[in-house]
């Protein structure tokens, strides 16, 4: 047996365990071909040495390894374990081997979730998250803040007692703001507010006369035309390419995401779904299906984008079959990226750049900004970005502003 994998005897296991030995062994190669460490190999092996033991003792078969009895075997074995050498007892380190195990085996991953509240709560947050995909046709991000805002609401109301919808009054919804507003920013209470509006609705359409509780709901003070929105300039820009180590696969591949996001104007999420599908190299353009604003968007592909897409595909890219553009270059290697990945290498080109930004917004503002100084029409300009009202796009009117300079007044007393 590899000196990376734990013996099986020495976790003090019944013999007669060839199937679950010899899954431990296939477990122990699918890591190595996925680019984990010596030190990883061998944890990962133990905690799956650990769980299949519990698996056998319990009298369960291989085919029961699924999520389901991954949940179980960290929230009701581990807390109480007692098993000798059991290895790492991490909750963190045991939930990320098993999950490459259910990975492994073709099973969903066990992620990580917010703490449940009561029944209660959860029967009517998921009611609301029904009414929100099916009526309001919203996606699973803009979802997931509306169930956490109502979540909270419904807990500083109710706490661990049954939801009593008649407990929501006028103060009620104006303390829980006021509360969460001194540790948000304003947009973010923005948003807090919107979620407990479009709760109140759905309520209403539930039976529960919420119509006057409503406009309870405080309005957080930002004005979105108040403030010029951030952007590189071209010397910043320059500073910013720079920062790519294009000598490595993984400076390739964030490299390729930088300029998708700098050129196209694509969000984090787009960039993590971008497949190979989408990419129409004959005729240098790029099909986005509908994502946040739910349009699908066919954009031009840049000489520079397509040519730093295709140096990361021929020279940087893992040799796998999936068809994602952008997938990881440390354990687990092949797995497609996600937002945190796309976020992530952004960051730390920044910060190489000595640049004061940490976000990738920026990027897509300072695509708005060219455009629009160069003069492309505001319509234009949504349909590249992605907007479905073109009044979000009117910001990006305010950073022309060489153009703005000739319309100017002179100022008040002024000599000319």
């Amino acid at each position: 047996m590899s000196k990376h994998v734990p013996s099986w005897d020495s976790v003090n296991t019944p013999s007669n365990v060839d199937e679950q030995v010899a899954l431990v062994q296939e477990f122990h190669s699918y890591l190595v071909r996925r680019g984990y460490a010596d030190r990883t190999l061998y944890l990962y092996c133990s905690v799956a040495t650990h769980f299949l033991r519990w698996q056998h003792e319990a009298g369960s078969a291989r085919h029961c390894i699924d999520a389901p009895s991954v949940s179980r075997f960290l929230f009701e074995h581990v807390p109480a374990c007692c098993c000798p050498h059991s290895g790492s007892m991490d909750f963190k380190s045991m939930r990320a081997a098993l999950n490459q195990l259910l990975l492994m085996r073709g099973e969903n991953r066990l992620r990580p979730s917010i703490p449940l509240a009561s029944p209660s709560i959860e029967t009517t947050v998921t009611r609301f998250d029904s009414y929100l995909e099916q009526v309001c046709g919203l996606t699973a991000a803009t979802r997931w803040y509306h169930r956490r805002y109502a979540r909270a609401f419904l807990l500083e109301l109710c706490g661990g007692t049954p939801v009593d919808l008649s407990r929501i009054t006028a103060d009620a919804l104006l303390q829980f703001v006021n509360d969460q507003a001194r540790r948000l920013l304003p947009a973010s209470v923005g948003v807090l507010a919107y979620s407990l509006r479009t709760f109140l609705r759905f309520l209403q359409l539930q039976g529960h006369d919420s119509t006057n509780l409503i406009p309870a709901v405080p309005r957080s003070a930002t004005w979105s035309l108040a403030s010029l929105p951030p952007s590189l300039s071209a010397a910043e820009l320059k500073r910013f390419w720079h920062a790519f180590d294009r000598h490595t696969p993984a400076g390739r591949r964030d490299y390729a995401m930088a300029r998708c996001l700098a050129d196209l104007g694509l969000r984090c999420q787009e960039i993590a779904n971008l497949s190979l599908d989408d990419i129409d190299w004959r005729s240098a353009t790029i099909c986005l299906p509908g994502n946040k604003s739910r349009r699908e968007r066919q954009l031009p592909l840049p000489q520079l984008t397509g040519g730093a897409l295709a140096d990361y595909l021929r020279h940087g890219r893992p040799v796998i079959p999936t068809r994602t553009v952008f997938v990881l270059h440390r354990a687990p290697v092949g797995q497609a990226a996600t937002n945190t990945t796309v976020r992530g290498a952004i960051r730390r080109a920044f910060v190489r750049a000595g640049l004061p930004w940490s976000g990738t917004h920026i990027l897509r503002h300072t695509v708005a900004a060219r455009m629009v100084q160069g003069g492309v029409p505001l319509k234009e300009v949504a349909d590249v970005l992605g907007h479905r009202n073109i009044d979000t796009t009117l910001i990006y009117t305010k950073v022309n502003l060489p153009h703005l300079a000739h319309v100017a007044l002179p100022w008040p007393g002024r000599q000319p």
